[in-house]
C-alpha cells in the first residue's frame, strides 16, 4: 500500500508539473518549458533529450519494459516526450520523438491493456504529422 501511495504522490506532482510545463507554453516562455520537460525526464526518468532522440525505437522499447514503468509512469512518460517533441525546432528530432509516444501508446495498449481515446486521438494526428 505504501508504494502505491508514493506512486500516486509522484504522478501528481508530474502531473502538476505537466500542467506548468503546458501553462508556460501558452504564455510563450518555451525556454522555461523545456528546461522543466528535460529536468523531468533526466530525473524521473534517467532519460536525457539526446537519449530519446538518437535510439532506435527497438532498443527504446525494451529499456523501458526492462525499468517495469506503471502504466501511468509510462502514460505521463509519453506526455513529457510528446511536449519535448513539440519544444524541437528540428524536424528530424521532433519526428523521432514522436515515434516514441506512439511506441508508448501502443504499449500502454497492447501489454498494460490501458486505452484511452485521448491516446487514439494523438496518435492519429502524430500519425499524420508522421507520415
Amino acid at each position: 500500500m505504501l508504494k502505491r501511495d508514493s506512486l500516486m504522490a509522484q504522478m501528481q506532482l508530474l502531473g502538476h508539473v505537466l500542467d506548468k510545463v503546458k501553462r508556460q507554453i501558452l504564455e510563450d516562455k518555451e525556454d522555461l518549458a523545456l528546461s522543466e520537460v528535460r529536468d523531468t525526464l533526466t530525473h524521473y526518468y534517467d532519460m536525457t533529450e539526446a537519449y530519446l532522440s538518437r535510439t532506435p525505437i527497438d532498443i527504446f522499447l525494451l529499456e523501458v519494459k526492462q525499468r517495469q514503468y506503471e502504466a501511468e509512469e509510462l502514460r505521463m512518460l509519453a506526455a513529457f516526450i510528446d511536449e519535448l517533441a513539440g519544444l524541437m525546432e528540428d524536424d528530424n528530432q521532433r519526428k523521432a520523438l514522436w515515434h516514441k509516444v506512439v511506441a508508448l501508446y501502443d504499449l500502454l495498449e497492447q501489454e498494460y491493456k490501458v486505452f484511452s481515446f485521448d491516446h487514439v486521438s494523438r496518435r492519429q494526428l502524430l500519425m499524420k504529422a508522421l507520415e
